[in-house]
C-alpha cells in the first residue's frame, strides 16, 4: 500500500489533495517553488481541520496529527523516497509537461506519476517521460478534502496495474474511486458539461427564465442545483473554457449557442465577480412550461452523454450512476432516473 505522497502545486486544489492524504494516514510532501504558495497551502490544510473540530467531525488530537503529516518544501531532493506524485498545477499542458520532466528527473523508480487533470491528455503528458506506464490519470473533484469521488484515468500507455494501484490507493483515503478511459472531459465533467450547455442553448432560443429553469431541473428530477445557478457557483469563465474544449473535442453537441461568452465577454462571470446569469445569488424561482421543457433537454442530454460513454467504453455502466451521484450530487444517477421514469409511465 503507497504511504509516501508528493502533491505538486501548493494552490487551493493542492492542499485539499494534500489534506486528504494525510487524513488517509499518509506521508505527504506538499511541493511548490513559490513560498508564499507553500506557506497558504500549508495553512489551508489546518483551515479544513479547523473547522472539523469546531463542527465536531474531528479531534483536535487528529487534527495536530494531519497537519504534522504534511511537509511543506520547495526542494527537488525531497521527492526522492515518495511512492506516488500528484500534480495539481493549472490546467495548462506546458505547465503539466514540466512538472512530468521534473518528476522524471526526481523521482525513485517505481513510483506513480498522476495527474488531477480535470479533462487533458494523460497519453500526451506520459509522452515525456521514459515511463508511461507509471502515468495515470488521478482526478479529485472540488473540494478534495470533502467530495468522496475520484476518477481513475488510464491513457492510452498506462499500465493496467498503475490503474489498479490508484483504484486501491483512492480507497485508502475513503474515497470512492471510479476506472474511466481517457477521453475530453472524462466521465462525469462530460456528462455534466453536455446537460449544461443544452440547457443553456434551449434557454436562449425559447426564452425561457433562468430561473424558472433552474426551478424545474431541482423540482422535476435528482439535481440538486440548476445550471443557470451551478455555473455561476462554477464561474462562468470556467464553464466557458470547458465548453470550448469539449466542443473542439465532440460536436455542435457541446454549442451554448453563445450564452457563456455574452456574459464572459461582460465579465460577468458569475459568484466571484458578483453578477453572472443572475445579479447577486441565485433568486427562487417558480416551474413554468417553458422551464420545464429546458429541464427535461437538460437531463435528456445527460442521459444521453453517459450513454454514449457507456458505449465507447470510457465506464462501466455499474460506475456511472454511483459517480454522477457523487460527483454531481445528485440524489438518483441519470440511468436509475430514466428506468424509473419508464416504470411509472408504464404504470
Amino acid at each position: 500500500m503507497i504511504q509516501r505522497v508528493a502533491v505538486i502545486g501548493a494552490g487551493i486544489m493542492g492542499s485539499e489533495i494534500a489534506q486528504a492524504c494525510a487524513a488517509g494516514g499518509k506521508d505527504v510532501v506538499l511541493f511548490d517553488t513559490i513560498p508564499a504558495a507553500l506557506e497558504k497551502g500549508t495553512a489551508h490544510v489546518g483551515k479544513i481541520c479547523e473547522r472539523r473540530v469546531a463542527r465536531g467531525r474531528m479531534t483536535q488530537e487528529e487534527a495536530d496529527a494531519i497537519v504534522a503529516r504534511v511537509r511543506p518544501t520547495g526542494a527537488d531532493e525531497d521527492l526522492a523516497n515518495v511512492e506516488l506524485a500528484i500534480e495539481a498545477v493549472p490546467e495548462i499542458m506546458d505547465i503539466k509537461k514540466s512538472v512530468f520532466d521534473r518528476l522524471e528527473k526526481n523521482l525513485p523508480a517505481g513510483a506513480v506519476m498522476a495527474s488531477n487533470t480535470s479533462g487533458l491528455s494523460i497519453s500526451e503528458m506520459a509522452a515525456v517521460t521514459s515511463r508511461p506506464g507509471s502515468v495515470v490519470g488521478l482526478h479529485f473533484f472540488n473540494p478534495a478534502s470533502v467530495m468522496k469521488l475520484v476518477e481513475v484515468v488510464k491513457g492510452k500507455t498506462t499500465d493496467s496495474a498503475t490503474v489498479e494501484a490508484m483504484v486501491e490507493f483512492a480507497s485508502s483515503l475513503g474515497k470512492n474511486p471510479v476506472r474511466v478511459q481517457e477521453c475530453a472531459g472524462f466521465l462525469v465533467n462530460r456528462a455534466l458539461v453536455r446537460a449544461m450547455v443544452e440547457a443553456y442553448r434551449a434557454a436562449r432560443e425559447s426564452g425561457a427564465d433562468p430561473a424558472a429553469v433552474d426551478a424545474a431541473v431541482v423540482a422535476g428530477g435528482p439535481s440538486p442545483m440548476g445550471p443557470f445557478a451551478l455555473g455561476d457557483m462554477i464561474g462562468l469563465d470556467t464553464m466557458s473554457h470547458l465548453q470550448k474544449d469539449l466542443r473542439a473535442a465532440y460536436d455542435e453537441r457541446y454549442d451554448d449557442g453563445g450564452a457563456l461568452a455574452e456574459q464572459v465577454d461582460a465579465g460577468r462571470l458569475g459568484a466571484k465577480t458578483g453578477a453572472g446569469f443572475y445579479e447577486g445569488p441565485a433568486p427562487k424561482g417558480e416551474p413554468d412550461d417553458a422551464g420545464r421543457r429546458v429541464a427535461d433537454r437538460y437531463y435528456q442530454s445527460m442521459l444521453d452523454e453517459v450513454r454514449r460513454s457507456i458505449d465507447e467504453g470510457i465506464a462501466a455502466e455499474k460506475d456511472v450512476d454511483p459517480a454522477i451521484c457523487d460527483g454531481c450530487g445528485w440524489s438518483e444517477g441519470p440511468l436509475a432516473w430514466a428506468a424509473s421514469r419508464r416504470t411509472t409511465s408504464a404504470g
